[in-house]
């Protein structure tokens, strides 16, 4: 299908979204195993022919997990940096990747000396300095709690709005809840990254109504359907080294960041009135779903303001946002 570019969700798109970043991996692991079939001298544990099980998986019409994803970014950095040992390491984790399993999956964040999907993670949010945000491992016995309460979030999703949760259903594969880090002056309140296609991170320190649950998860989500309608295209032309006021965060960010949290904040707003429209809620949520709305407005009017003087929007860009526009002029 037409991967459009309208404001609402669309589960249909939404899962022509997904496919085609397993087949924009699949081309872009061809284009590899093309350079390393090339090479006048064959790298030791590098064959080339290491690469044609996961790239019969996709074509097979089969979806990776999120590790698979980072793989491939992993295996391509240590190719360009000349690192045969990081590649090495980084193949042997795409060939034996196997089909993600259908539906959605909660894997919590462990501890990295025991979990090396963890210790990955965990590796690509940190940061080096002592007050960077850095994921923390969730203690067990608290992930089965977390994941009832994302479960009942996303049921009420489902019942108010069932073409967002139907978006969601389609691009969020792995949920990892990870705790707050007392030792860091930020906390991740929750977290995508354009590198682990299919994963929503959320702090189970927070969210602890389902209200809000559903707000966080819409929030996410529209990162990631960001992430997938950019594969072509960025959204902006800024440069990375300049930074501006945001927001969502109390720390200057990137024009890029800027944008994505002005566009979560119109979605997350459309999901909370979505909400408040069914029926669905008491008198407390009802109040919580109003608050939430009046704050998101407060923050997409903020990052507008930003993004109107200063972004320098490409035509993905500037579609996008004129959509988030209408939407909250509308609202």
């Amino acid at each position: 299908m037409t991967i459009h570019l309208g404001f609402g969700p669309d589960p249909q798109r939404a899962r022509a979204i997904d496919r085609r970043m397993h087949l924009e991996l699949a081309a872009s692991l061809e284009y590899l195993q093309d350079r390393l079939m090339s090479c006048t001298e064959p790298v030791p544990g590098l064959d080339p022919a290491r690469l044609d099980a996961p790239l019969a998986r996709i074509r097979c019409g089969a979806r990776l997990a999120p590790l698979s994803f980072i793989a491939y970014y992993d295996f391509a950095t240590a190719l360009v940096n000349g690192n045969p040992a990081a590649a090495r390491e980084s193949l042997d984790r795409l060939e034996q990747a196997q089909p993600a399993p259908p539906g959605r999956v909660h894997r919590p964040l462990r501890e990295p000396q025991a979990c090396a999907r963890s210790a990955r993670y965990a590796d690509l949010f940190g940061g080096p300095s002592p007050g960077d945000i850095r994921l923390k491992p969730l203690p067990a016995d608290r992930a089965g709690a977390f994941a009832a309460r994302f479960e009942r979030g996303m049921a009420l999703m489902h019942a108010s709005f069932p073409e967002l949760a139907g978006e969601v259903d389609a691009i969020v594969h792995e949920v990892v809840a990870i705790a707050s880090d007392p030792g860091t002056s930020m906390q991740m309140d929750g977290a995508s990254h354009y590198r682990l296609w299919g994963a929503l991170f959320l702090n189970a320190d927070f969210h602890p109504t389902d209200v809000a649950m559903m707000e966080v998860i819409a929030h996410e989500s529209a990162h990631s359907l960001l992430f997938g309608l950019c594969t072509q295209e960025t959204l902006v032309d800024n440069d990375d080294a300049a930074v501006f006021s945001s927001p969502l965060r109390v720390d200057p960010r990137p024009m890029d960041g800027i944008y994505h949290a002005t566009f979560v904040s119109a979605r997350m707003h459309l999901a909370m009135a979505r909400l408040l429209a069914s029926g669905l809620l008491d008198d407390p949520g009802r109040a919580a779903a109003r608050a939430a709305m009046e704050t998101d407005r407060l923050h997409f009017e903020a990052g507008d303001s930003v993004i109107q003087r200063y972004a320098m929007l490409t035509p993905l860009g500037r579609e996008l946002m004129d959509g988030a526009r209408r939407y909250m002029a509308d609202a």
